[in-house]
């Protein structure tokens, strides 16, 4: 009998310090997840307070900034930035292509350069031609020939009655083998299209003798 009350005291002597141990693990583990749920939480408001000052100043910044602009004069009408001088310029969608206003105006003095420089534009599609390059000839052509009708216009309107009638009978032959030769790249015709490109080449250069 006193065997085993001494073997049952030394067993619960034995299992006291382990539950002892056991629960102060327990109590480490709960402090120290309760510490780390306390570093999180405080890592979470530290970014919110972050926030929260990051934005007022970003506030405060622009509205500095909206405080500071200068409102100035409007531009002028036409930029004059290159390719952009027509920007302002109206466009009326009920007239044909060929009369429709879409080109800058130039005084007569420049808009005869600016023929030139189309004619000599329209001459130099001569190798297009030859190479057949059927697309290209016609892009280029219908271009040249849209500022040579415009600026033709404004040439003729600045001169005198009676030389008025003769500039317009020689755009009128001039614009008659354009079409002839945008005709011919259209059908792909290398003998149309040098026949008129030559045509071409001579009503232009009786329009610029006149213009001379």
């Amino acid at each position: 009998m006193a065997q085993t009350m001494a073997s049952m005291t030394g067993l619960s002597q034995g299992v006291l310090p382990s539950r002892r141990a056991a629960n102060r693990a327990r109590t480490a583990a709960v402090v120290r997840a309760s510490a780390e749920a306390q570093a999180g939480r405080r890592a979470v408001l530290g970014l919110v307070a972050t926030g929260i000052v990051g934005g007022a100043l970003s506030q405060a910044v622009h509205a500095e900034t909206v405080k500071t602009i200068k409102i100035g004069a409007p531009p002028p009408p036409s930029g004059g930035l290159p390719g952009t001088l027509n920007s302002d310029q109206a466009r009326d969608f009920d007239l044909p292509l060929k009369e429709r206003f879409y080109l800058q105006p130039l005084p007569p003095a420049e808009a005869v350069a600016r023929v030139k420089t189309s004619a000599q534009d329209i001459i130099n599609l001569k190798p297009l031609i030859d190479k057949k390059a059927w697309p290209y000839v016609q892009n280029d052509l219908r271009l040249r020939a849209s500022y040579l009708r415009y600026d033709l216009k404004t040439v003729i309107a600045s001169k005198p009655k009676e030389e008025k009638q003769s500039l317009k009978e020689l755009t009128g032959k001039l614009f008659s083998t354009i079409d002839d030769l945008d005709h011919a790249a259209k059908i792909k015709s290398t003998p149309e299209a040098e026949k008129y490109f030559a045509a071409t080449k001579d009503a232009l250069g009786d329009v610029l003798a006149k213009l001379a």
